[in-house]
Formats: structure tokens, sequence, C-alpha cells
């Protein structure tokens, strides 16, 4: 009888040992394989307008290419909405010695900041990145979110974009079609005109699934007299 019991209780504690070990793996995806958290495209993308609630946590479901979020208050410095495009990269660090030179294609940015809330506090209310030139690529899906507020003009957002491109040629070279997710971290300075955010990142790049290269890029981003449907 006590040899039957033991049969019985291991296969349950080898249940909640894989339990217990399933949650970490989960969530460490969250910031090394973009490619993985990508959802499948959704035929009709969801309207731009406010969203009650928080972004979601679980990269499975990062929202069609244009999105809305409400999470980390920041200084009222950030408040309004700003504009900003990065045409060209400082620096690129290839992954692996098949990668090739990488053609930077343009991407804007959009972030939005109003006063939400029961304390009113200033919180990222609307933030898109695309690839300006949207006939260059398709299926592009995003997602933004601030990541950390470091004083009262600081703050580090965390940025994934995925696309795919046509085959075209460019400044450096063809480029053969191919899926690319994109995961940046932005530094974000509000100057003391109050008008200008200095904006540094760091990106890891992968094309289909495969890691290929670390990218860093520098731009201005202006305040704008843009309006969400949320209002300012």
């Amino acid at each position: 009888m006590m040899c039957s019991g033991r049969r019985h209780l291991l296969p349950a504690a080898l249940l909640i040992l894989l339990t217990s070990l399933a949650g970490p793996a989960r969530a460490a995806q969250l910031e090394t394989l973009p490619s993985q958290q990508i959802p499948e495209a959704r035929t009709t993308p969801a309207p731009i307008m406010p969203q009650p609630g928080e972004i979601p946590s679980a990269p499975s479901r990062l929202p069609a290419p244009q999105g809305n979020t409400r999470e980390i208050p920041l200084p009222e410095v950030f408040r309004g909405c700003w504009a900003g495009s990065v045409p060209r990269v400082d620096s690129t660090r290839p992954l692996s010695p098949d990668t090739g030179r990488l053609i930077w294609l343009t991407k804007t940015y959009t972030l939005c900041y109003k006063q939400a809330g029961y304390n009113g506090k200033w919180q990222l209310t609307f933030a898109e990145s695309a690839v300006a030139d949207r006939r260059e690529v398709s299926d592009q899906r995003q997602l933004i979110k601030v990541k950390s507020v470091n004083g009262r003009d600081l703050a580090d957002l965390t940025a994934y974009l995925h696309f795919r491109t046509h085959g075209f040629i460019g400044f450096g070279g063809i480029a053969r079609p191919s899926t690319l997710d994109e995961l940046a971290h932005l530094h974000c300075n509000v100057l003391a005109n109050g008008d200008l955010m200095a904006v540094s990142a760091a990106v890891f790049v992968e094309t289909n699934g495969e890691p290929y290269a670390e990218v860093t890029w520098h731009a201005n981003f202006f305040r704008t007299g843009r309006e969400t449907s949320g209002g300012n």
C-alpha cells in the first residue's frame, strides 16, 4: 500500500514542478525574442481611440499597427504630443557572420501624454512607431510602453515593431523580402526649453526569426499641436 501511494504522489509533484517553471519562462520571453511575440495579423485594424486600463502585459496580445496605452505616470514636462523621425543610424553591429549590410528604413514615432486617471497624472495615452514609407512594408504591428521614469525630465520607453519588407534595391544594396522584428529601448530627455525631446536608442533586430544586428541611433522629437481622439 505504501508503494502504491508513492506512485500516485510522483505525477502530482512533477506537475507542480513543471507549472512553477513555466511561469518565469513566459515572463522572460518579453524582451528577448520579439519575433515570437507577434500574433496573427488581423484583417481589420482596431480604430484609434482611448482604451481604459493598462496595455497588455503579455506579448501575445500585441495590437495592430496603431495603439493606445496608459501606464507609468510621467512628470508634467512630457505633456502634449511629440513627433520625430529616424532616417539614419549611428552604428550597426552584426550578430551573425552571414549578416549582410543592414538597409535601414526610416522610422517615425508619435508619443502623446495627457492627464488621466483619478489623480490626474500625466500618462502615455497614445503611442505609435512605423516605417515612414508604408508602401515599402506590410503587416506592421507595434507596441510602445513606458519602462521607467528617472527624474523630472527623463524617461525610458520600450518599443516593439514588426513588419515585412518587399524586395527592393536601395542605398547600400538589394533587400530581399523578409520579416523583421525590432526591439528598441528609447532614452528620452525633455530639454530646458520644453519643446524638444532628445531621444537615443539601442535596437535589437531579428530577421526571419534569427538575430540579425544591434543598432544605435539618436534623434530629436518635437512637441506638436496634434491631438488624439482623447484630446490633450
